[in-house]
């Protein structure tokens, strides 16, 4: 007996899948922007929330600023949190021992997207790699080529701790990793890059960290140095693993704690920033950010869950798009 396939039922039965999922997004994203909102703590909504690219673009205006009076030289830190998304910075709310906290007074909190401009026909990834990639070189992964993880950058376009070394408005740079997924492993995603600037013989430094207490330690010894790099970029790895291993939620109380733990550190930092002896002649930019969020125990999807994240800064953002 030959199966008779109703063509019509078919594609409406499509229709009507498509339009379901796409309203349980919506319901989900509406009650994800209302927590957002109800935190009082940020300067925009999930609605008009800002585009993760917007960082690199904040540190090439930084450096293209004249310098303010008395001031004799730009310094940029940006501070990665992966694995945090935008629903877990309200966590941070109150707390006075907060690298969040402490630079969003002077500056602002915003909410902002990873995943490419289209929730529905992007297909870059809501993770690490393109995460990154993105926030670094101002441009998402259809033009820089990481779409993915294990996707090698396009020298095409260069990070911004390159790009600024090259053109001579930085002197020195430094990108300090955990994962060899940023260099060192197959399909590295700045391995292309590394090698760029190691035949140019730019002073951009890649520094291989154990674990965040290692991570810590070389932020420290960077910010407190006489040789400090103008251009510093380094990614806590916790939050992200206690995602994957128990849940990023915020009733998982491993990844509650992890979030925590790195503001805490990231607010050493901070201190230990105001603390140099020529912080008073150096115009500081500060940037405290993630590349993705989580759902259950992984990410990489649309889902609001996974695509919203955050950016604190000690400067208010002017940007758009």
């Amino acid at each position: 007996m030959k199966l008779k396939i109703d063509f019509k039922t078919v594609v409406k039965s499509i229709k009507v899948f498509v339009a379901l999922l796409i309203m349980l997004f919506t319901l989900n994203e509406t009650l994800y922007g209302k927590g957002l909102d109800k935190s009082a703590m940020f300067e925009n909504s999930l609605a008009d929330a800002l585009p993760q690219t917007v960082v690199a673009k904040m540190v090439r205006q930084h450096f293209d600023e004249p310098l303010p009076q008395g001031k004799t030289v730009k310094k940029t830190i940006i501070i990665g949190y992966d694995g945090v998304r935008a629903d877990s910075v309200p966590l941070l709310k109150g707390a006075t021992v907060s690298g969040i906290n402490e630079i969003a007074k002077d500056g602002g909190l915003y909410v902002s997207y990873a995943g490419g401009p289209n929730k529905y026909f992007d297909k870059q990834a809501t993770s690490t790699a393109p995460g990154w990639a993105s926030i670094l070189t101002g441009v998402w992964g259809k033009e820089n080529g990481c779409k993915d993880n294990g996707q090698p950058k396009s020298n095409d376009y260069l990070t911004v701790l390159t790009e600024l070394v090259e053109n001579g408005k930085a002197q020195s740079s430094v990108f300090k990793y955990i994962w060899s997924g940023h260099h060192g492993a197959k399909g590295a995603t700045y391995t292309p890059e590394v090698e760029y600037t190691q035949a140019k013989g730019l002073n951009v430094r890649w520094e291989k960290c154990i674990w965040d207490d290692d991570l810590q330690e070389s932020y420290l010894e960077e910010v407190r140095g006489d040789t400090c790099a103008d251009i510093i970029f380094g990614v806590y790895e916790r939050p992200d693993s206690a995602g994957h291993n128990s849940g990023f939620t915020n009733k998982n109380p491993n990844y509650v704690d992890a979030v925590k733990g790195c503001d805490v550190d990231a607010y050493e930092i901070i201190q230990a920033i105001r603390a140099r002896d020529t912080y008073d002649t150096e115009d500081w930019q500060i940037i405290i950010t993630s590349d993705h969020g989580g759902i259950r125990t992984s990410h990489g999807t649309q889902e609001v869950d996974c695509r919203a994240t955050f950016i604190a800064t000690n400067k208010p953002i002017t940007i758009n798009g």
